[in-house]
């Protein structure tokens, strides 16, 4: 086939086909443009040939995009496969998927580059408008997960001092009982009572009454061992669960809060606020049921209260 025919046939596809194709110099200046190309881009072709490759490219694309350019022209790669934006004469962009090629002369040096594309645009937007739903929903999973996470921790501490609350404590008791037994090892439940508190909201509000039983949490949960469990039992009372202890390991637990808490000195508007806890504790070798441990524990409580208050005492030590 002679070369004025093939010629003939290479003008008629750059001419017709539907895939846009752009040629530029090794300045990035367009040198040739198809009628795809001018169709896409709203350019015609003498207003084509006075754009560089920057001229079709939106701001934030160009680095990267020239970068790509660079490594054609300086032969880093022959080349290139990529999905890139075009910038529109009227001001709008599109996606394409890109296919750029080195074109060379007799001494193998490069003289131009060839882009051609084909419109994706309305595949990639529909790409973009899905991850970006799939980004919504992981938020929205997640905002979902610390809600209910939330609810549970609400669910299984008191909203005020920010200890486990009556029901976590008795799942705790009972847990703690089958232990025991199992290991044979003794087990402490021990209640303790804020002496007087009815004064404190008399005297000093209610405010007053929220911040010592704030503070008095705080102190409460520093001294007792790691192994064991505080909550708030209801009001003023506070429960301790003594795991796997003797029965002086668990009185010296006691005696450490009561002094604890006959340390403390509460800021209530600018008056300093003391008090003091009386406890009353229940320890338990063999397997008893989670009532008797626990009425044994309120039955000391309210000797010590009975016996002046700001004491600790152990049921199975006293004759009641």
């Amino acid at each position: 086939m002679k070369d004025v025919e093939l010629n003939a046939i290479y003008s008629k596809i750059f001419n017709s086909t539907v895939v846009a194709i752009g040629i530029t110099n090794v300045d990035a200046k367009y040198t040739m443009v198809n009628p795809a190309w001018t169709q896409y881009l709203g350019y015609d072709q003498e207003e084509a040939k006075k754009l560089s490759l920057l001229d079709v490219t939106p701001l934030e694309d160009r680095e990267g995009n020239i970068l790509n350019f660079s490594r054609l022209v300086n032969q880093d790669i022959p080349s290139i496969r990529t999905t890139r934006r075009y910038l529109c004469k009227d001001g709008s962009t599109f996606w394409a998927d890109l296919h750029a090629t080195a074109l060379f002369d007799e001494d193998g040096e490069v003289i131009s580059v060839m882009g051609q594309f084909v419109n994706i645009d309305p595949q990639k937007r529909a790409e973009l408008d899905l991850e970006r739903l799939n980004t919504r929903l992981t938020d929205a999973n997640i905002e979902l997960q610390e809600a209910m996470d939330k609810l549970q921790i609400m669910a299984r501490r008191d909203p005020l001092t920010k200890l486990y609350n009556r029901r976590v404590l008795e799942e705790v008791i009972e847990h703690e009982i089958h232990r025991s037994f199992r290991s044979k090892r003794g087990l402490g439940v021990a209640i303790g009572d804020i002496d007087d508190f009815k004064k404190i909201n008399d005297t000093y509000g209610h405010d007053c009454g929220d911040l010592v039983l704030v503070e008095l949490a705080k102190v409460l949960r520093s001294n007792i061992r790691n192994s064991d469990v505080v909550g708030r039992w209801g009001g003023e009372e506070f429960l301790f669960i003594l795991p796997e202890t003797t029965l002086n390991g668990a009185m010296v637990v006691i005696e450490r809060i009561r002094r604890a808490v006959s340390k403390m000195r509460i800021d209530c508007s600018g008056t300093e606020v003391t008090f003091t806890m009386s406890l009353g504790l229940s320890y338990q070798t063999t397997d008893p049921q989670r009532e008797t441990i626990v009425s044994e524990a309120d039955k000391a409580l309210y000797k010590a209260k009975a016996d002046g208050k700001n004491r600790g005492y152990c049921f199975q030590e006293l004759k009641l």
